[in-house]
């Protein structure tokens, strides 16, 4: 079974469809340090947050290269939005439940608001499941959330609990009245996905609410045929792209009449065109590069072929790439234009701050490319979420 085409047609058309309202409220939410509730709404009615959540459940159940699409268009919109929509869009967890857990949240009606901790806590079996406790320090909408799915560890004693993979890992569905929130989100930019700390101490999780990591998913379609870390590993890179790709369409749209001290406007002066050109390539040739990698893997859920170490290496590779690119991107637009950068209200002033932001997510992070060369050596790749 192919992905659901109509679900596709309905997920590219969100950006252009909620424009307007998020656009209205950017600043306010900037200051206030959180998306509104009624935008939330909007995005949830939308299907903004349900771009992996099967049909069954009322989900639009797309691809991954679909899902980095819409991603990256919000990211032109608004990257804190965008922020949300990625952390949000964890309803592939209704295929990795079984029918029984994915009921209790996916009850027949809205799309539940979920957000997520990759942190692993620490699991205890008791009788009818587990007690969960945990510190998350940076859990993006979880003031919005009706469901935290954290990772957690099982425990057997004071050592995790073994499988034939490796320590005993799930993902568990947390109730909000199950945890604290602790106001932790003052910084400089991205303030507006209200990325707050979570402490969960001993909360009880039912064991149909908890789901390996390790086992394949309970439908067998496209969009569950994958690791799901893939489905959410490259989003924040998705976000990055565009908030990069909108600022460099604003230094275009600036610098024909912005004045400048040598004489004639920003687009006359000597070096503005070739450094456009030359990171607007760098950048348009790392969002192919990952768009490539995630066309490959779409292909391979398809055919239902695996998805090799080669494939999650070269996504590791396109990631990191393209943080590296953006950055250096983000940085000259910022210089080329001068003062017009500093000033609260201007375009490239909250694209800068937030684009930064975004690109320092770990998921990115130029380590990433020493394990993919290991693993191109024919080496083990010698870390974490590979």
């Amino acid at each position: 079974m192919s992905h659901n085409t109509s679900g596709e047609t309905q997920a590219l058309a969100l950006p252009t469809l909620l424009r307007g309202m998020i656009e209205a409220v950017r600043e306010e939410a900037g200051r206030t340090g959180r998306l509104p509730d009624h935008l939330i709404a909007e995005l949830r009615d939308a299907g903004a947050f349900s771009l992996f959540t099967p049909a069954e459940y009322g989900g639009l159940e797309v691809s991954l290269t679909t899902a980095l699409t819409v991603y990256e268009r919000f990211g032109r919109i608004d990257p804190a939005t965008a922020w949300i929509v990625w952390n949000a869009n964890f309803g592939f967890t209704a295929a990795m439940l079984g029918e029984e857990g994915a009921a209790k949240i996916w009850t027949g009606g809205r799309e539940p608001v979920l957000a997520n901790g990759g942190q692993p806590g620490t699991a205890v079996p008791v009788d009818g499941g587990y007690r969960l406790s945990g510190r998350w320090p940076i859990v993006s909408g979880i003031e919005a959330a009706e469901w935290f799915v954290p990772l957690g560890v099982v425990m057997d004693g004071e050592q995790p609990a073994m499988t034939d993979c490796g320590p005993e890992a799930r993902l568990f569905h947390v109730h909000r009245d199950q945890l604290e929130i602790e106001r932790t989100w003052d910084v400089s930019g991205m303030r507006a996905t209200g990325s707050h700390g979570v402490v969960v101490t001993g909360a009880f999780v039912p064991a149909e609410l908890t789901a390996r990591i390790d086992l394949p998913l309970r439908l067998d379609r496209p969009t569950y045929r994958r690791n799901p870390i893939l489905l959410v590993f490259a989003g924040c890179t998705a976000v990055a792209l565009g908030t990069v790709e909108q600022a460099i369409d604003e230094l275009v749209a600036l610098a024909p009449g912005k004045a400048t001290a040598f004489g004639g406007p920003l687009a006359a002066q000597p070096r503005v065109p070739e450094l456009l050109a030359r990171h607007e390539t760098a950048v348009r040739a790392a969002r192919l590069f990952l768009f490539d990698v995630a066309r490959r893997i779409d292909e391979a859920a398809e055919r239902n072929a695996p998805i090799t170490l080669e494939l999650h290496a070269d996504l590791h590779s396109a990631m990191a790439h393209a943080a590296a690119v953006g950055r250096e991107a983000l940085v000259a637009v910022y210089q080329l234009a001068g003062s017009a950068s500093l000033y609260l209200g201007s375009p490239i002033e909250r694209l800068h701050r937030d684009g930064m932001v975004a690109l320092q997510h770990v998921n990115q992070a130029p380590e990433f490319f020493g394990g993919s060369g290991r693993v191109r050596l024919g080496m083990e790749p010698g870390l974490p979420m590979f």
